[in-house]
């Protein structure tokens, strides 16, 4: 009958089992020299508390407990054979005794166990796998003992001290001879090893003796990689300030150098990695979602009051869409999510599927975090009785419920957390203070309402609509004192259609902590050097960009080439830059397909440099500087190595 190690089982051979045994604890392995064991234990100035033996299965070992039961009658003592190792004849017999030998040790220990490692025992191997362990878990001192031989008269010949009585003689005349090798603190990433996770498997327990083995090799590989790892980060010490994430430096130099090349998006395994890697989406319109074919139609379908539904209008997109052969103007683009919106979302099962759908869609595209931008006013009835506060809720509600859903399921690595943006829409005309002030209110409210940093919360504000001269950022200077005050963060779509002065205007005027797109930044160095020396957050769309500004496919090499899409120009000036979807509906294009035109668009762009691109989004989320480290911790877990 085979069970696992129990430690009330490993009966002291003079003396009943009880506690795990604190103090000082000898460990040793053992060959065909019993003597050893009490050799060992007449270690100068050390008073054992416990002794463990490790031996393979060819030795008798009736002679060590006969040794040391005069010396140590009342200190437990355990013996443990490796079961299938008889001999060193391969090197799958050194595997088997060294995955043995490591379980063992913790298996008879703690983190805070003083172990004595005595080294002298069994094969040549078999001391450097005690002295590699010691070195791995710890231990108080590790040491070699050796004895003189004596003269036997009786056998007429020379030969090492075998009996206690020769032992202590050889002791009292200075013939045993401790080499003292020190202590060794052990590996830091090794102090969680448990023996719960790495047990000892006891297949046979005979008076006192057990024969154990280990069940495969998970700890023995489990130590390599974390050496490989320490050994690489130590290697790649001096390039940590230029990784985007310090795991990185535990990398392969052959993984690092292929970090350092261009990514191709044509390349399968690009795409593949790509497809992998986990994202984050800052910059994401709810009504932008699903504007068109299967997801419009699920949506429908989903209305309380189908017979309230707007007709479906036509906005077939351009020939060549998502990627047309010539650009359109912003309102064109989005006009082409008419079938979707205020329209639409007013129904509360709309509502409902459309938030589902959408969660559904950032889990597929493995986005760890991201902030939904919606408009809850706009989506409110009042013949229905539903305030802008109540929409506010209903959305809140169904990511919650989609958000506790995954988190429930283990069919996710993770689970995507959702914030919420209130979109506070510019106005070319109209009592536009008054509609944008409730929008504000709405968003102090419910920041203040929802503050659990685990669930989903309104983390900030977005100043969008049509951009130009007469709807710059420092006409709503007054709206947005409240927003400060509060805390909330500031989004405002600048530099899209408007010139490098409305993003001066958004930055020095309304203290906007991301900037939505800012193509035009580039127009002013000053204001570029600026934006990255606050830490300014930008938020490119590569899709929405090209559909409406029409950057070229083919790019020249050039990143100051004001023609090329500006990405490797904000990223090489050390803006903090990150890739967003915009409208994933009316763009027709995921996070994933955005990364992929991004390095269309910018010949030269490297794989780190996407890495850079989501520590950017991470640094730049409207999140707490606690929420920002845990996130970081938490990406660089699923960071897929090529």
């Amino acid at each position: 009958m085979r069970f696992g190690l129990d430690m009330g089982r490993i009966q002291p051979l003079w003396q009943p089992a009880g506690e795990a045994t604190c103090g000082p604890a000898l460990y040793l392995s053992l060959g065909t020299s019993p003597a050893l064991v009490a050799e060992a234990y007449l270690l100068p100035g050390v008073q054992f508390q416990a002794v463990h033996v490790l031996t393979t299965e060819k030795p008798e070992v009736e002679p060590v407990r006969e040794l040391l039961r005069p010396l140590a009658p009342h200190v437990p003592l355990t013996l443990t054979r490796v079961e299938g190792f008889t001999d060193l004849r391969s090197a799958a017999d050194h595997d088997l005794f060294e995955e043995v030998l490591v379980r063992w040790f913790l298996a008879f220990g703690t983190p805070s166990t003083e172990r004595y490692v005595c080294l002298s025992g069994g094969f040549k191997t078999m001391s450097a796998a005690m002295q590699k362990c010691a070195e791995l878990l710890g231990a108080a001192e590790i040491f070699h003992v050796l004895a003189d031989e004596i003269w036997v008269a009786a056998e007429g010949r020379k030969r090492p001290p075998q009996t206690i009585e020769e032992i202590l003689v050889a002791r009292k005349e200075g013939r045993l001879h401790y080499i003292r090798l020190g202590p060794e603190p052990g590996w830091p990433q090794f102090r969680s090893l448990s023996r719960e996770e790495f047990p000892l498997e006891v297949v046979s327990e005979s008076d006192g003796v057990q024969t154990a083995r280990a069940p495969g090799a998970k700890l023995r590989s489990h130590i390599r990689s974390v050496l490989e790892r320490s050994h690489n980060l130590a290697r790649a010490w001096e390039r940590l300030p230029e990784l985007p994430f310090s795991v990185l430096a535990t990398w392969s130099d052959a993984a690092l150098s292929w970090l350092d090349e261009p990514l191709n998006p044509e390349d399968p395994t690009d795409r593949a990695w790509l497809a992998a890697l986990p994202k984050l989406e800052l910059h994401c319109h709810l009504g932008g979602f699903a504007t068109h074919g299967r997801l419009l139609e699920q949506v429908r379908a989903a209305a309380r009051r189908p017979d309230r539904l707007p007709r479906l209008q036509p906005c077939d997109p351009p020939a060549g869409w998502p990627l047309p052969s010539k650009p359109v103007d912003l309102r064109t683009y989005m006009r082409l999510g008419n079938n979707n919106g205020s329209a639409l979302l007013r129904d509360p099962g709309c509502l409902a599927e459309h938030c589902r759908l959408l969660y559904e869609h950032l889990l597929s595209q493995r986005i760890l975090y991201a902030e939904i931008r919606c408009s809850p006013a706009n989506y409110a009835d009042p013949s229905e009785g539903r305030s802008p506060w109540d929409v506010l809720q209903e959305i809140r509600a169904h990511f919650q419920a989609c958000m506790d859903q995954a988190r429930a399921k283990s069919c996710h690595p993770f689970a995507c957390h959702v914030n919420l943006i209130l979109i506070a829409t510019r106005k070319e005309a109209g009592d536009y203070r008054a509609h944008m002030a409730r929008h504000l209110a709405l968003a102090v409210t419910a920041a203040e309402h929802w503050t659990n940093p685990g669930q989903c919360r309104v983390v900030g504000v977005d100043l969008a609509g049509y951009e130009d001269v007469t709807t710059r950022a420092h006409y709503f200077r007054e709206e947005f004192t409240a927003i400060h005050r509060c805390g909330l963060a500031l989004t405002v779509h600048a530099g899209e259609n408007d010139d490098a002065e409305g993003i001066w205007r958004a930055v020095f005027d309304l203290n906007a902590r991301r900037l939505g797109h800012a193509l035009s930044l580039a127009e002013s160095p000053d204001l570029l050097r600026s934006v990255a020396d606050r830490g300014i957050g930008v938020e490119l769309c590569p899709y929405a960009n090209f559909q409406i500004k029409g950057f070229p496919l083919t790019p020249s090499d050039s990143v100051n080439d004001s023609s090329v899409y500006p990405l490797l120009r904000y990223l090489r000036a050390g803006l903090r830059v990150s890739i967003n979807t915009d409208n994933i509906g009316i763009s027709a294009a995921s996070l994933t397909e955005n990364l992929h035109l991004a390095a269309r668009l910018c010949p030269g762009l490297k794989r780190l440099d996407v890495l850079w691109l989501q520590r950017h989004a991470i640094e730049t989320a409207f999140y707490t500087a606690a929420e920002r480290l845990a996130l970081a911790d938490q990406y660089a877990r699923f960071i897929p190595q090529p």
